[in-house]
C-alpha cells in the first residue's frame, strides 16, 4: 500500500509549485514595501506604539490616515506613518469649540425650540427616576 503523502505529492505537484511561486512573489513584495516604509507593523503593534486600541488602528486605516498593506493573509501598516503620527501627538476627540461657535449653536437651538415644548417643560419638569426601596 502507498503512503498518503506520496499519493498527494504525485497528483498535485504543479498546484504546489504554483502556490509556492505566489507565496515567494508576495514575500518579495512584502520585503520591498517593508524597506520603503521603514518596516511594517501589525495592528496590535501599531496600537501599542500609538497608545490606542487595535480597533482604532483599523479605523485610522479606513479613514486613510494610515496606509494598509496586505501580505500573506495578514494586514500591516507603515512603521514610518505610525511614528510620524506618534510624533504629531494627535489629541483624542474633537478640538474645543470657540465661544463664537458655542454661541451660534445655542442661538440655533433656541430658534428651533417648539413653543408647546417650551411650555410643557416649564409646567411639568422632568422627574428623576426613583429607585425601588430595598426590603
Amino acid at each position: 500500500m502507498v503512503p498518503h503523502a506520496t499519493v498527494a505529492s504525485t497528483f498535485a505537484p504543479a498546484a504546489e509549485q504554483s502556490r509556492t511561486k505566489r507565496l515567494l512573489a508576495e514575500l518579495k513584495q512584502m520585503s520591498r514595501a517593508s524597506q520603503r516604509e521603514d518596516g511594517l507593523l501589525n495592528h496590535v503593534q501599531a496600537a501599542s506604539i500609538l497608545d490606542v486600541s487595535s480597533r482604532r488602528v483599523g479605523e485610522l486605516v479606513e479613514l486613510g490616515k494610515l496606509s494598509r498593506f496586505d501580505f500573506l493573509g495578514r494586514t500591516y501598516v507603515s512603521t514610518r506613518e505610525v511614528l510620524t503620527r506618534r510624533e504629531a501627538d494627535v489629541k483624542a476627540g474633537r478640538p474645543p469649540r470657540t465661544f463664537r461657535q458655542r454661541l451660534a449653536t445655542a442661538a440655533k437651538t433656541v430658534t428651533q425650540i417648539d413653543g408647546a415644548q417650551y411650555v410643557a417643560e416649564a409646567v411639568a419638569p422632568v422627574r428623576k427616576k426613583q429607585r425601588p426601596k430595598k426590603q
